[in-house]
Protein backbone atom coordinates (compact mmCIF):
# COMPACT_ATOMS: atom_id res chain seq x y z
CA UNK A 1 0.00 0.00 0.00
CA UNK A 2 0.93 3.35 -0.82
CA UNK A 3 1.17 6.92 1.30
CA UNK A 4 -2.18 7.29 -1.34
CA UNK A 5 -3.64 4.08 0.04
CA UNK A 6 -3.40 4.82 3.46
CA UNK A 7 -4.73 7.90 3.60
CA UNK A 8 -7.55 6.82 1.90
CA UNK A 9 -7.56 4.13 4.08
CA UNK A 10 -7.80 5.91 6.88
CA UNK A 11 -10.28 8.62 5.79
CA UNK A 12 -12.86 5.62 5.01
CA UNK A 13 -11.84 4.19 8.38
CA UNK A 14 -12.50 7.13 9.64
CA UNK A 15 -15.97 7.93 7.69
CA UNK A 16 -17.14 4.47 8.85
CA UNK A 17 -16.62 5.33 12.82
CA UNK A 18 -18.65 8.76 12.08
CA UNK A 19 -21.48 6.90 10.35
CA UNK A 20 -21.71 4.58 13.51
CA UNK A 21 -21.08 7.66 15.92
CA UNK A 22 -24.79 8.48 17.78
CA UNK A 23 -25.74 12.07 16.94
CA UNK A 24 -24.17 12.82 13.66
CA UNK A 25 -25.80 13.41 10.21
CA UNK A 26 -24.33 9.79 8.82
CA UNK A 27 -25.53 7.88 11.52
CA UNK A 28 -29.22 9.93 11.41
CA UNK A 29 -29.34 8.66 7.68
CA UNK A 30 -27.93 5.77 7.97
CA UNK A 31 -30.46 4.47 9.99
CA UNK A 32 -33.64 6.00 8.32
CA UNK A 33 -31.89 4.19 4.66
CA UNK A 34 -31.58 0.89 6.07
CA UNK A 35 -35.49 1.20 6.50
CA UNK A 36 -36.17 2.55 3.61
CA UNK A 37 -34.35 -0.39 1.80
CA UNK A 38 -35.55 -3.14 3.88
CA UNK A 39 -39.68 -1.51 2.96
CA UNK A 40 -38.68 -0.94 -0.39
CA UNK A 41 -37.39 -4.46 -1.20
CA UNK A 42 -39.93 -5.91 1.00
CA UNK A 43 -42.74 -4.17 -0.85
CA UNK A 44 -42.99 -5.62 -4.08
CA UNK A 45 -46.25 -4.37 -5.49
CA UNK A 46 -48.97 -1.24 -5.59
CA UNK A 47 -51.46 -3.49 -5.97
CA UNK A 48 -54.36 -1.23 -4.99
CA UNK A 49 -53.37 0.53 -7.89
CA UNK A 50 -52.28 -2.47 -10.35
CA UNK A 51 -53.17 -5.96 -11.18
CA UNK A 52 -49.79 -6.60 -11.18
CA UNK A 53 -46.83 -6.32 -8.61
CA UNK A 54 -44.01 -3.77 -9.27
CA UNK A 55 -41.83 -6.65 -9.30
CA UNK A 56 -43.98 -9.25 -12.33
CA UNK A 57 -43.70 -5.88 -14.36
CA UNK A 58 -40.19 -5.57 -14.42
CA UNK A 59 -39.94 -9.30 -14.84
CA UNK A 60 -42.50 -9.10 -17.36
CA UNK A 61 -40.34 -6.42 -19.39
CA UNK A 62 -36.85 -7.49 -18.55
CA UNK A 63 -36.21 -9.39 -21.68
CA UNK A 64 -37.06 -6.62 -23.87
CA UNK A 65 -35.56 -3.89 -21.73
CA UNK A 66 -32.33 -5.71 -22.01
CA UNK A 67 -32.45 -6.08 -25.92
CA UNK A 68 -33.53 -2.90 -26.42
CA UNK A 69 -31.16 -1.17 -24.22
CA UNK A 70 -27.97 -3.82 -26.29
CA UNK A 71 -29.58 -2.27 -29.16
CA UNK A 72 -28.52 1.15 -28.13
CA UNK A 73 -25.48 0.25 -27.42
CA UNK A 74 -24.39 -1.52 -30.54
CA UNK A 75 -25.39 1.11 -32.42
CA UNK A 76 -25.82 4.83 -30.74
CA UNK A 77 -24.11 6.73 -33.20
CA UNK A 78 -26.52 5.74 -35.54
CA UNK A 79 -29.89 6.50 -33.03
CA UNK A 80 -27.73 9.79 -31.39
CA UNK A 81 -27.32 10.87 -35.42
CA UNK A 82 -31.27 10.29 -36.16
CA UNK A 83 -32.30 11.84 -33.02
CA UNK A 84 -30.79 14.72 -33.21
CA UNK A 85 -31.95 15.02 -37.03
CA UNK A 86 -35.63 14.95 -36.21
CA UNK A 87 -35.25 16.83 -33.52
CA UNK A 88 -33.95 20.04 -35.34
CA UNK A 89 -37.26 19.37 -37.75
CA UNK A 90 -39.39 19.68 -35.25
CA UNK A 91 -37.58 23.19 -34.02
CA UNK A 92 -35.80 21.95 -30.69
CA UNK A 93 -32.31 24.06 -30.49
CA UNK A 94 -29.90 21.15 -30.33
CA UNK A 95 -26.35 20.77 -29.70
CA UNK A 96 -23.95 17.62 -29.35
CA UNK A 97 -21.39 17.97 -26.62
CA UNK A 98 -18.29 15.55 -27.54
CA UNK A 99 -17.35 16.60 -23.50
CA UNK A 100 -18.47 17.48 -20.71
CA UNK A 101 -16.64 21.11 -20.99
CA UNK A 102 -18.00 21.90 -24.21
CA UNK A 103 -21.47 21.14 -22.71
CA UNK A 104 -20.62 23.94 -20.09
CA UNK A 105 -19.83 25.97 -22.51
CA UNK A 106 -22.94 25.88 -24.26
CA UNK A 107 -24.97 26.30 -21.15
CA UNK A 108 -23.77 29.34 -20.48
CA UNK A 109 -23.93 30.72 -23.65
CA UNK A 110 -27.69 29.93 -23.36
CA UNK A 111 -28.16 30.95 -20.07
CA UNK A 112 -27.12 34.59 -21.46
CA UNK A 113 -27.08 37.36 -19.06
CA UNK A 114 -29.70 35.58 -16.58
CA UNK A 115 -28.82 35.05 -12.72
CA UNK A 116 -30.88 32.65 -11.85
CA UNK A 117 -32.43 29.38 -12.99
CA UNK A 118 -35.40 27.02 -11.89
CA UNK A 119 -34.35 23.39 -11.99
CA UNK A 120 -35.41 19.85 -11.67
CA UNK A 121 -33.94 15.93 -12.18
CA UNK A 122 -30.03 16.62 -11.26
CA UNK A 123 -28.44 13.59 -11.42
CA UNK A 124 -27.54 14.45 -15.03
CA UNK A 125 -26.76 18.16 -14.82
CA UNK A 126 -24.33 16.49 -11.62
CA UNK A 127 -22.50 14.62 -13.86
CA UNK A 128 -22.28 17.06 -16.37
CA UNK A 129 -21.35 19.51 -14.45
CA UNK A 130 -23.46 21.84 -14.64
CA UNK A 131 -24.21 22.26 -11.34
CA UNK A 132 -20.68 23.14 -10.60
CA UNK A 133 -20.73 25.77 -13.32
CA UNK A 134 -23.88 27.30 -12.11
CA UNK A 135 -22.28 27.64 -8.39
CA UNK A 136 -18.77 28.76 -9.74
CA UNK A 137 -20.63 31.99 -11.65
CA UNK A 138 -23.02 32.27 -9.05
CA UNK A 139 -26.05 31.47 -10.77
CA UNK A 140 -28.92 31.19 -7.89
CA UNK A 141 -30.08 27.64 -8.37
CA UNK A 142 -33.96 27.57 -7.31
CA UNK A 143 -35.08 24.12 -6.83
CA UNK A 144 -38.69 22.77 -7.65
CA UNK A 145 -39.04 19.15 -6.62
CA UNK A 146 -39.94 19.09 -2.70
CA UNK A 147 -37.10 16.72 -1.55
CA UNK A 148 -34.35 19.13 -3.18
CA UNK A 149 -35.82 22.09 -1.95
CA UNK A 150 -35.42 20.76 1.37
CA UNK A 151 -31.87 19.84 1.10
CA UNK A 152 -31.39 23.36 -0.67
CA UNK A 153 -33.02 24.46 3.20
CA UNK A 154 -31.12 22.41 5.38
CA UNK A 155 -27.97 23.21 3.76
CA UNK A 156 -27.49 19.85 3.75
CA UNK A 157 -23.92 18.93 2.22
CA UNK A 158 -23.87 14.81 2.14
CA UNK A 159 -24.80 12.46 -0.69
CA UNK A 160 -28.73 11.82 -0.41
CA UNK A 161 -31.17 9.16 -2.43
CA UNK A 162 -31.93 11.00 -6.34
CA UNK A 163 -34.83 9.70 -5.89
CA UNK A 164 -36.19 10.97 -2.92
CA UNK A 165 -33.49 13.46 -1.82
CA UNK A 166 -35.46 14.66 1.55
CA UNK A 167 -37.27 12.08 2.78
CA UNK A 168 -34.82 11.29 5.58
CA UNK A 169 -35.94 14.68 6.87
CA UNK A 170 -38.80 14.46 9.85
CA UNK A 171 -41.86 16.47 9.96
CA UNK A 172 -40.62 18.29 13.26
CA UNK A 173 -37.31 18.56 11.55
CA UNK A 174 -38.75 20.63 8.67
CA UNK A 175 -41.48 22.44 10.93
CA UNK A 176 -38.84 23.42 12.94
CA UNK A 177 -36.04 24.77 9.70
CA UNK A 178 -38.96 26.59 8.11
CA UNK A 179 -39.31 28.71 11.37
CA UNK A 180 -36.08 28.92 11.82
CA UNK A 181 -35.50 30.34 8.39
CA UNK A 182 -39.27 32.39 7.62
CA UNK A 183 -40.79 33.17 11.10
CA UNK A 184 -43.70 30.78 10.25
CA UNK A 185 -44.97 28.24 12.86
CA UNK A 186 -46.84 25.51 11.26
CA UNK A 187 -48.11 21.98 12.55
CA UNK A 188 -45.03 19.29 12.08
CA UNK A 189 -47.32 17.10 10.09
CA UNK A 190 -46.61 16.55 5.96
CA UNK A 191 -49.94 17.72 4.76
CA UNK A 192 -49.01 21.75 6.42
CA UNK A 193 -45.78 21.30 5.05
CA UNK A 194 -47.16 20.73 1.62
CA UNK A 195 -49.60 23.16 1.76
CA UNK A 196 -47.06 25.48 2.98
CA UNK A 197 -44.76 25.44 -0.07
CA UNK A 198 -48.00 24.88 -2.35
CA UNK A 199 -49.28 28.74 -1.05
CA UNK A 200 -45.82 30.61 -0.54
CA UNK A 201 -43.79 28.99 -3.70
CA UNK A 202 -46.52 27.63 -6.70
CA UNK A 203 -47.08 31.22 -7.50
CA UNK A 204 -43.96 31.96 -8.08
CA UNK A 205 -43.90 28.82 -10.24
CA UNK A 206 -46.19 30.24 -12.28
CA UNK A 207 -45.30 33.61 -13.09
CA UNK A 208 -41.67 34.15 -12.50
CA UNK A 209 -39.48 31.06 -14.14
CA UNK A 210 -37.46 32.33 -17.06
CA UNK A 211 -35.18 30.08 -17.89
CA UNK A 212 -35.98 26.42 -16.48
CA UNK A 213 -33.02 23.42 -16.13
CA UNK A 214 -34.24 19.50 -15.98
CA UNK A 215 -32.78 16.35 -17.75
CA UNK A 216 -34.94 13.23 -19.31
CA UNK A 217 -36.60 10.12 -18.20
CA UNK A 218 -36.08 8.99 -21.83
CA UNK A 219 -36.16 10.37 -25.59
CA UNK A 220 -37.17 8.92 -28.34
CA UNK A 221 -35.01 8.95 -31.55
CA UNK A 222 -37.64 8.10 -33.82
CA UNK A 223 -39.67 11.28 -33.19
CA UNK A 224 -37.65 13.65 -30.89
CA UNK A 225 -40.03 13.49 -27.88
CA UNK A 226 -39.02 14.17 -24.75
CA UNK A 227 -40.18 12.04 -21.73
CA UNK A 228 -40.32 13.60 -18.16
CA UNK A 229 -41.99 11.93 -15.71
CA UNK A 230 -43.04 13.24 -12.14
CA UNK A 231 -45.55 13.24 -9.14
CA UNK A 232 -45.64 17.06 -7.96
CA UNK A 233 -46.61 18.93 -10.69
CA UNK A 234 -43.40 21.24 -10.54
CA UNK A 235 -41.79 19.97 -13.72
CA UNK A 236 -44.83 20.24 -15.46
CA UNK A 237 -45.10 24.17 -14.37
CA UNK A 238 -41.13 25.17 -15.11
CA UNK A 239 -41.32 23.63 -18.69
CA UNK A 240 -44.40 25.20 -19.92
CA UNK A 241 -44.56 28.55 -17.80
CA UNK A 242 -40.72 29.67 -18.89
CA UNK A 243 -39.26 31.23 -21.65
CA UNK A 244 -36.82 29.05 -22.30
CA UNK A 245 -36.75 25.57 -21.04
CA UNK A 246 -33.40 23.41 -21.25
CA UNK A 247 -33.00 19.67 -21.26
CA UNK A 248 -29.22 18.58 -20.67
CA UNK A 249 -28.34 14.40 -20.56
CA UNK A 250 -25.99 11.95 -21.39
CA UNK A 251 -27.01 10.67 -24.99
CA UNK A 252 -27.81 7.52 -23.20
CA UNK A 253 -30.99 8.97 -22.51
CA UNK A 254 -31.71 8.36 -25.66
CA UNK A 255 -34.13 5.14 -26.63
CA UNK A 256 -35.12 3.40 -30.09
CA UNK A 257 -39.04 4.77 -29.99
CA UNK A 258 -41.47 6.19 -28.02
CA UNK A 259 -42.73 2.75 -26.68
CA UNK A 260 -39.31 2.80 -25.48
CA UNK A 261 -39.48 5.94 -23.74
CA UNK A 262 -42.94 5.56 -22.33
CA UNK A 263 -42.08 2.21 -21.00
CA UNK A 264 -38.22 2.75 -18.85
CA UNK A 265 -40.26 6.25 -17.51
CA UNK A 266 -42.97 3.40 -16.46
CA UNK A 267 -40.76 1.36 -15.27
CA UNK A 268 -38.86 4.21 -13.32
CA UNK A 269 -42.08 4.57 -11.23
CA UNK A 270 -43.34 1.07 -10.78
CA UNK A 271 -39.52 -0.52 -9.61
CA UNK A 272 -39.01 2.35 -7.15
CA UNK A 273 -43.02 1.75 -5.96
CA UNK A 274 -44.41 5.79 -6.98
CA UNK A 275 -46.85 5.63 -9.18
CA UNK A 276 -45.95 8.96 -11.71
CA UNK A 277 -49.01 11.32 -11.48
CA UNK A 278 -47.79 13.45 -14.77
CA UNK A 279 -46.14 12.22 -17.66
CA UNK A 280 -45.13 14.92 -20.27
CA UNK A 281 -44.29 14.24 -23.85
CA UNK A 282 -42.23 17.68 -24.97
CA UNK A 283 -42.03 17.38 -28.84
CA UNK A 284 -41.34 20.52 -29.59
CA UNK A 285 -41.65 24.21 -28.09
CA UNK A 286 -44.75 26.01 -27.52
CA UNK A 287 -46.37 27.01 -31.13
CA UNK A 288 -50.03 27.83 -32.59
CA UNK A 289 -51.01 27.54 -35.89
CA UNK A 290 -54.39 29.35 -35.71
CA UNK A 291 -53.81 32.45 -37.24
CA UNK A 292 -54.41 31.33 -41.43
CA UNK A 293 -52.70 28.30 -40.66
CA UNK A 294 -48.95 30.39 -39.73
CA UNK A 295 -47.21 28.46 -37.44
CA UNK A 296 -46.13 30.53 -34.92
CA UNK A 297 -43.68 29.34 -31.72
CA UNK A 298 -44.08 30.51 -28.62
CA UNK A 299 -48.12 30.89 -27.39
CA UNK A 300 -48.42 30.37 -23.69
CA UNK A 301 -45.83 27.78 -23.51
CA UNK A 302 -41.87 27.43 -23.62
CA UNK A 303 -40.18 29.75 -26.60
CA UNK A 304 -37.55 27.53 -27.12
CA UNK A 305 -36.87 24.40 -25.76
CA UNK A 306 -32.91 23.86 -26.05
CA UNK A 307 -31.19 20.42 -25.87
CA UNK A 308 -27.79 19.48 -24.50
CA UNK A 309 -26.62 15.89 -25.82
CA UNK A 310 -23.83 14.64 -24.20
CA UNK A 311 -20.97 12.62 -25.11
CA UNK A 312 -18.42 12.96 -23.00
CA UNK A 313 -16.99 9.42 -21.97
CA UNK A 314 -19.86 7.24 -23.58
CA UNK A 315 -19.11 6.41 -27.20
CA UNK A 316 -15.40 5.70 -25.77
CA UNK A 317 -16.49 3.25 -23.96
CA UNK A 318 -18.68 1.04 -25.80
CA UNK A 319 -16.35 1.41 -28.78
CA UNK A 320 -13.18 0.39 -26.14
CA UNK A 321 -15.11 -2.01 -24.57
CA UNK A 322 -14.14 -0.22 -21.30
CA UNK A 323 -14.57 -1.96 -17.86
CA UNK A 324 -17.69 0.34 -17.12
CA UNK A 325 -19.28 -0.57 -21.01
CA UNK A 326 -21.97 -1.98 -19.12
CA UNK A 327 -23.19 0.87 -17.21
CA UNK A 328 -24.02 2.32 -20.72
CA UNK A 329 -27.54 0.34 -20.69
CA UNK A 330 -28.44 1.88 -17.20
CA UNK A 331 -31.78 3.92 -17.49
CA UNK A 332 -31.36 5.71 -14.13
CA UNK A 333 -33.80 4.44 -11.84
CA UNK A 334 -32.02 4.31 -8.83
CA UNK A 335 -33.32 1.21 -7.43
CA UNK A 336 -30.17 -0.73 -7.34
CA UNK A 337 -29.13 1.13 -4.16
CA UNK A 338 -31.69 -0.72 -2.55
CA UNK A 339 -30.95 -4.21 -2.07
CA UNK A 340 -27.11 -3.00 -1.91
CA UNK A 341 -25.85 -4.60 0.94
CA UNK A 342 -23.31 -1.87 1.17
CA UNK A 343 -25.72 0.80 0.80
CA UNK A 344 -27.64 -0.69 4.10
CA UNK A 345 -24.53 -0.96 6.20
CA UNK A 346 -22.75 2.51 5.43
CA UNK A 347 -25.57 4.59 4.24
CA UNK A 348 -24.28 8.19 2.88
CA UNK A 349 -20.48 7.41 3.16
CA UNK A 350 -20.82 4.30 0.40
CA UNK A 351 -21.72 7.01 -2.19
CA UNK A 352 -20.19 9.77 -3.97
CA UNK A 353 -21.46 13.63 -4.96
CA UNK A 354 -23.53 12.09 -7.74
CA UNK A 355 -25.37 10.12 -4.93
CA UNK A 356 -25.78 6.94 -3.33
CA UNK A 357 -24.42 3.55 -3.93
CA UNK A 358 -22.46 2.25 -6.89
CA UNK A 359 -23.45 3.71 -9.61
CA UNK A 360 -22.55 7.00 -8.30
CA UNK A 361 -19.31 5.77 -7.52
CA UNK A 362 -18.89 4.34 -11.07
CA UNK A 363 -19.64 7.75 -12.05
CA UNK A 364 -16.95 9.56 -9.65
CA UNK A 365 -14.22 6.92 -11.25
CA UNK A 366 -15.28 7.71 -14.63
CA UNK A 367 -14.80 11.50 -14.22
CA UNK A 368 -12.29 11.95 -11.08
CA UNK A 369 -10.40 8.60 -11.50
CA UNK A 370 -9.61 5.29 -9.27
CA UNK A 371 -8.46 7.22 -6.33
CA UNK A 372 -11.61 9.09 -6.03
CA UNK A 373 -13.83 5.79 -6.45
CA UNK A 374 -11.67 4.67 -2.98
CA UNK A 375 -12.38 7.37 -1.51
CA UNK A 376 -16.30 6.60 -2.12
CA UNK A 377 -15.74 3.65 -0.26
CA UNK A 378 -15.20 1.51 -3.13
CA UNK A 379 -13.89 -1.60 -1.46
CA UNK A 380 -17.29 -1.85 1.21
CA UNK A 381 -19.03 -3.69 -1.85
CA UNK A 382 -19.36 -7.29 -0.72
CA UNK A 383 -19.52 -8.68 -4.31
CA UNK A 384 -22.94 -9.83 -3.09
CA UNK A 385 -24.47 -9.01 -6.85
CA UNK A 386 -27.45 -8.13 -5.46
CA UNK A 387 -27.86 -4.94 -7.75
CA UNK A 388 -27.45 -7.39 -10.94
CA UNK A 389 -30.45 -9.36 -9.95
CA UNK A 390 -32.60 -6.58 -8.79
CA UNK A 391 -31.10 -4.30 -12.05
CA UNK A 392 -34.38 -4.47 -14.64
CA UNK A 393 -31.97 -3.88 -17.22
CA UNK A 394 -29.38 -6.55 -15.80
CA UNK A 395 -26.42 -4.95 -15.37
CA UNK A 396 -23.91 -5.99 -12.81
CA UNK A 397 -22.49 -3.03 -10.91
CA UNK A 398 -20.86 -5.26 -8.81
CA UNK A 399 -18.90 -6.92 -11.47
CA UNK A 400 -17.75 -2.81 -12.83
CA UNK A 401 -16.26 -2.60 -9.31
CA UNK A 402 -14.62 -5.65 -9.22
CA UNK A 403 -12.14 -4.24 -12.10
CA UNK A 404 -12.30 -1.12 -10.46
CA UNK A 405 -10.91 -2.85 -7.18
CA UNK A 406 -7.95 -4.34 -9.48
CA UNK A 407 -7.15 -1.54 -10.59
CA UNK A 408 -6.54 -0.12 -7.47
CA UNK A 409 -5.06 -2.70 -5.72
CA UNK A 410 -2.57 -2.75 -8.64
CA UNK A 411 -1.87 1.11 -7.68
CA UNK A 412 -1.43 0.72 -4.29
CA UNK A 413 -4.66 1.52 -2.95
CA UNK A 414 -6.16 -1.46 -1.30
CA UNK A 415 -7.00 -1.64 2.25
CA UNK A 416 -4.45 -3.16 3.96
CA UNK A 417 -6.17 -6.38 5.21
CA UNK A 418 -6.71 -6.87 1.58
CA UNK A 419 -3.11 -6.66 1.22
CA UNK A 420 -2.24 -9.39 3.97
CA UNK A 421 -5.07 -11.74 2.16
CA UNK A 422 -3.10 -11.05 -1.04
CA UNK A 423 0.49 -11.75 0.13
CA UNK A 424 -0.88 -15.16 2.18
CA UNK A 425 -2.42 -16.65 -0.74
CA UNK A 426 0.97 -16.14 -3.08
CA UNK A 427 2.89 -17.03 -0.12
CA UNK A 428 0.95 -20.08 1.79
CA UNK A 429 -1.79 -20.71 -1.23
CA UNK A 430 -4.47 -20.11 1.00
CA UNK A 431 -5.96 -16.38 2.00
CA UNK A 432 -6.64 -17.50 5.77
CA UNK A 433 -3.82 -15.37 8.41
Amino acid sequence: MNENGKKLYEKVKRNVEVSQEEGTLEKQFGNFWKFACTIKTRQHDLKYLYEDSSREFVDQNRENLVKMRVDFVDHMESYVEQCIEIMRKKNFIVYYAKTNEEAQKIFMQELGDAKIIYKSKSTEAKDIGIIDVLKKNEIKIKETDLGDVLVQLFEYKLPSFQVGPGAHFTEEEIANKIKEIYGIELEPKAQAIVDYFRNTYRNELLNDVKISLTSANAISAEDGTIVLGENEGNISLITRATEKHIVVCGITKIVPTIFDAILVTKLQSRINNVSFNYISLISGPSNTSDIQGTSVQGMYGAKEVVVILVDDWRTKAARENLIYQDFLKCIGCKSCIYPCTASRAFGNIYASKYGLGATAIIRDYIHNGIEAAVNDGLFLCTGCENCYHWCPVSINCSEILKDMKKEATEKGLAPPHLEQYKEKIFKDKNPFL
